[in-house]
């Protein structure tokens, strides 16, 4: 649901309301609505648009109404009242379609990995090229030539400056510094993100022992079992002091005599609803919970992954990387994330070659918007239940958009490479099941190579050590697992995937494939990436002129 722009706002003249984002910032936000919510209780997840006079589409203003009334607030400003009578007089016909959202938002909302130097070329251009003085129709002869030095025209067109341009007075005499503020590039600038989820990392921190417990001590920590093996702590957690312990003792309902039970930092037992638990991976799991729970306060974000069993064997610090278009006004869900609006994503993970060189490889990118575009485009429904799929940018960039940004990220991650999967990985991933060739066999090649020539950098391939089929690592009911070549596991299950590879790399059988790559030796530290094109090698290791962004 979207609310209907208004041409009445005040203050900052035509705002309207919009609820595009509200979803992902009461997750994000983790904003628990009363039941009986009113006007102002949304405020922190209504966003201010603008839409100019003549414009298609409304433009992000930049903050919610909370936001906007604080500001009004802190500078006094006289229209305050006439804000908030503003808002509650166009948002209160749709709270009886608010109330039929969740009050608790769920736990999954996506976070910036890290802040993206992309820089627009049109500024500058317009400041190196430019006229310093001219009327509107020679401003847009002089941009519209722009697009015969390479400059996108898609570029010239998002920006905003060819319509802005168009609606001026002819008559008047527009400075380079006015024609500047008509750029507007923000609502096509993308962020780098992730999903993930608001917790306390309790997991990995235990360490065995074997400390008997004082008989004195059952009656005051309520713990059960006589005799032999009374009670014994056979895990302590390294941080929190929280224990696992090992007791015996007999029930009428039940013939099993050894349990497994949980115990505070002050050695006290956590009541659960059943006598104590059959395994000690079970009293761990439980432990971990209780842990999380209390310890909130001492949560922070945590990435999370979905599609890590499509990767491939080994490889540390797997990630899933979303290339975000927040401030897009329209509105496009993915087929495989929840964040709103993803252009492209990319699963990622640091390997070793031959060599022993760090590189970044790239199991997958793709961009199911583009490609539910493309499928609109033949006539094929992607997806009947979300109709029509919104318009996007980038539709013929987003590959070289998406190499860009990942040579920035592989540099950040202190890789020496950039490699990703060759089309003959991915037809053997698929199975048939109508891969994208095309990205793979043309367009990634292309943009590397585009790269490849106006940068210092080379394109060739990564010899990249890959386990065999001999050992496969699987997530079991219990854990996850290293199987054999007949599916059969050989040891326990691991509580993280990183253990079940380390120990399947260390049994397993390995084979060289190589991977077309990027090698980055001669490139220094980037400090902008073109939002656009490839650009100067110059400008990639430059600093960004202010109001470039």
């Amino acid at each position: 649901m979207s609310l209907r722009e208004r041409q009445d706002g005040p203050n900052e003249g035509p705002l309207g309301l919009n609820i595009s984002r509200f979803d992902e910032r009461q997750r994000r936000q983790r904003l628990v609505l009363p039941h009986a919510a009113g006007c102002w209780d949304y405020a922190p997840l209504v966003d201010l648009v603008v839409r100019e006079p003549g414009a298609d589409q409304f433009r992000f203003a930049g903050r919610t109404v909370a936001e906007h009334l604080a500001l009004l607030r802190r500078r006094a400003d006289p229209g305050v009242d006439r804000f908030i009578a503003w808002f509650e007089r166009n948002l209160t016909p749709h709270l009886p379609a608010l109330a039929r959202r969740r009050r608790t938002p769920d736990n999954h909302y996506c976070i910036e990995v890290a802040p993206l130097p992309l820089v627009a070329a049109l500024p500058q251009l317009v400041r190196s090229v430019g006229p310093n003085r001219a009327t509107p129709e020679q401003w847009l002869s002089s941009l519209q030539a722009l697009t015969e030095k390479g400059t996108k025209r898609e570029e010239l067109i998002l920006s905003g400056v060819l319509s802005r341009l168009e609606r001026a007075p002819q008559d008047a005499k527009l400075t380079r510094a006015q024609v500047l503020r008509m750029v507007d590039l923000s609502h096509v600038l993308p962020k780098l993100v992730c999903e993930s989820r608001f917790g306390f990392a309790a997991k990995s921190g235990w360490r065995e022992c074997c400390d008997r417990l004082p008989a004195s001590d059952k009656k005051r920590r309520r713990l059960h079992g006589v005799g032999h093996g009374m009670a014994h702590v056979r895990f302590r957690h390294r941080s929190l002091g929280w224990a696992v312990a090992r007791t015996r003792f007999s029930d009428l309902l039940v013939e099993q005599r050894d349990w497994w039970i949980v115990l505070d930092e002050k050695g006290r037992l956590i009541d659960t609803a059943k006598s104590g638990f059959a395994s000690p991976d079970e009293a761990i799991e439980f432990a971990e919970l209780q842990m999380a729970k209390q310890f909130l306060a001492w949560g922070k974000h945590q990435a999370t992954v979905k599609w890590e069993r499509f990767s491939l064997p080994g490889g540390d610090d797997y990630r899933e990387l979303l290339i975000q278009l927040d401030d897009w006004p329209l509105t496009y869900h993915p087929r495989h994330f929840r964040t709103r609006n993803v252009l492209a994503h990319v699963r990622s993970s640091i390997r070793l070659n031959a060599d022993g060189r760090r590189v970044l490889f790239l199991d997958e990118i793709q961009s199911d918007w583009h490609a539910d575009l493309h499928a609109q485009a033949r006539g094929v429904a992607a997806d009947a239940k979300n109709g029509k799929v919104a318009e996007a940018p980038f539709a013929k960039d987003w590959p070289l958009l998406t190499v860009k940004i990942m040579v920035w990220w592989a540099q950040r991650c202190g890789a020496d490479g950039l490699s990703w999967s060759s089309a003959d990985l991915q037809e053997a991933r698929w199975d048939g099941y109508g891969p994208p060739g095309l990205l793979y066999r043309k367009l990634l090649p292309d943009a590397a190579m585009a790269l490849a020539k106006a940068l210092p950098i080379t394109a060739g391939s990564a010899r990249l050590r890959v386990r065999t089929g001999t050992k496969a690592v699987c997530l079991g009911t219990r854990g996850w697992e290293v199987r054999n070549q007949n599916g059969c596991a050989v040891t326990k299950p691991f509580d993280h995937r990183g253990q079940a590879e380390r120990f399947a790399d260390l049994t397993g059988e390995f084979a060289d494939v190589d991977m077309p790559a990027l090698w980055l030796d001669g490139l220094g530290t980037i400090t902008a990436v073109p939002l656009y094109g490839t650009g100067a090698a110059e400008r990639w290791t430059e600093k960004a002129a202010p109001g470039s962004r």
